[in-house]
């Protein structure tokens, strides 16, 4: 049990340093890098990102919508439930 207790702290001091946050490269990376043009700018990209965003909304509610596999699913659910309750229902009956 000493052990445990002498050993407690140096686990949690490596699990501490472990999870201290990685310095930003990803940042300095990015602040190096140019800017993008401006959307306004370009009124070609500008189209072409409105065609993207009306893609993106149309396969949204599509996605929205349960298909034939999650309508299978929940019947396959009820059935299991009902299943289940027969079974319960007839070993109480008893032979």
């Amino acid at each position: 049990m000493r052990w445990l207790q002498k050993l407690l702290p140096a686990m949690l001091l490596a699990l501490w340093l472990l999870s201290a946050p990685a310095p930003a490269r990803a940042v300095e990376q990015a602040a190096a890098e140019p800017a993008v043009t401006s959307v306004a700018a370009d009124p070609q990209m500008a189209e072409e990102l409105r065609r993207i965003h009306r893609e993106i909304a149309a396969l949204r509610a599509d996605l929205a919508q349960p298909g034939i596999k999650e309508v299978f699913s929940g019947l396959g659910y009820i059935l299991g439930l009902f299943g289940v309750a027969a079974f319960v229902a007839a070993r109480r009956k008893g032979p």
